[in-house]
């Protein structure tokens, strides 16, 4: 496994399970026994993923041949990476709900919007720009919406970077100018957010959590420029090649800044605090694999030693969780959605009742390898597209 990125799918891989744990809940849980807002804290799996795209997209950028068409080759690439899968799953959705409303008269686990506007800006990534087909076309499928926005404001974001780590500027201030910039974009997205709310009130566009104004791109903008900020603190060709903050001080700042997340999650005291949280969450994830990349360094280095860092079995799963976390995506609602709702209509026939608490536990370990299962085998096809689709 590459050095470079398994710090990186271990945080994806954290963060694919925490989506399937609140997925899972949606028709399992019942009465959720007053944990329904915790589970829910499993959201916060989509800012680790936010996160991890701006850290591996400096990758991608970086191996692109400079030239006038870089950022079209760019978002070309990345639309065709994600579009095959995405497009074959939409079509799946498409026939479940077809199959299951119109013909069985039954209750889908997902109810897809299917004016021919809302398919064409799923089909097209711009539904992050559409508050009536944002995520109701694809189950959880805002992520996708949000992160291609997020994908075409990566390069003049690297640019700003870049140019800072250009600058002649000492190591202090330079530290301090980079990690401003998410910082700035925190800033300027609470009052942004704010005022789209207030003048589009006619609209309904109100700020909370999972509402069109918390998807949007700006709002996940600073997460993300946080992992820009790690790869050129710690994997750039310019990074200093000794940091010194040891795993423990990446490590507390993780806690600290997961503790406030989740409090303000769990305890909102306003709605303008989902234009934070989101950001809190991505300096939780800065913070975490921080602490993986120096564990990994130190790992490397003792090598002579014969050590070895992040090899645990739980690593190595969480690891290859990340690497097939896209696949799992796609095919998680198969299971979250349509096969937990099929489990619990089996469960209330005849007015039966269930132990909600205790079939969320039952049903969450083996949905978890049967999704990531499945996740491997449309990761295959996918990257045999992918090969194809570069030679041509």
């Amino acid at each position: 496994m590459d050095q470079k990125s398994k710090s990186l799918d271990i945080l994806k891989g954290i963060g694919i399970i925490m989506i399937i744990a609140v997925h899972n809940r949606h028709f399992v849980m019942q009465d959720m026994s007053g944990l329904r807002q915790l589970i829910n804290l499993g959201q916060m799996g989509c800012q680790l993923f936010f996160f991890a795209s701006g850290f591996s997209l400096c990758h991608a950028w970086q191996h692109l041949h400079p030239s006038r068409d870089r950022i079209p080759r760019f978002l070309l690439r990345r639309y065709l990476r994600l579009a095959p899968g995405f497009l074959f799953f939409m079509i799946v959705n498409l026939t479940l709900n077809i199959l299951l409303m119109d013909v069985l008269h039954l209750s889908p686990g997902f109810i897809m919007n299917r004016e021919p506007r809302a398919l064409l800006v799923n089909i097209l990534f711009l539904h992050g720009l559409s508050p009536g087909a944002v995520n109701n076309v694809f189950p959880g499928g805002w992520y996708i919406g949000t992160a291609f926005l997020l994908y075409i404001a990566f390069p003049p974001l690297y640019a700003v970077f870049q140019r800072l780590r250009n600058a002649s500027l000492r190591p202090g201030c330079l530290s301090a100018c980079m990690a401003g910039i998410p910082a700035l974009l925190l800033i300027l997205n609470i009052p942004l957010l704010h005022f789209v709310s207030a003048c589009a009130a006619k609209e309904k566009l109100p700020l909370g959590n999972n509402t069109f104004l918390y998807y949007f791109f700006t709002n996940q903008l600073p997460c993300f420029s946080l992992g820009i900020l790690l790869f050129f603190q710690h994997m750039h060709p310019n990074a200093p090649r000794k940091n010194p903050c040891p795993p423990a001080v990446y490590a507390a700042l993780s806690a600290v800044s997961a503790a406030f997340c989740a409090a303000l999650f769990l305890y909102p005291p306003m709605p303008l605090i989902y234009a934070v949280i989101p950001s809190l969450a991505g300096l939780a994830a800065y913070g975490l694999a921080a602490a993986l990349i120096r564990i990994e360094k130190r790992g490397e280095s003792a090598r002579v030693h014969k050590r070895k860092r992040l090899t645990s079995p739980v690593s190595r799963f969480l690891a290859s969780c990340g690497q097939h976390s896209y696949g799992m995506y796609l095919a998680h609602s198969l299971v979250s959605w349509y096969g937990m709702k099929a489990l619990t209509a089996l469960l209330t026939q005849n007015g039966r009742t269930y132990n909600d608490l205790l079939l969320y536990g039952l049903v969450f370990l083996p949905s978890v390898l049967i999704i990531y299962a499945m996740g491997v085998a449309v990761e295959k096809v996918l990257s045999r597209i992918d090969r194809r689709l570069r030679r041509s």
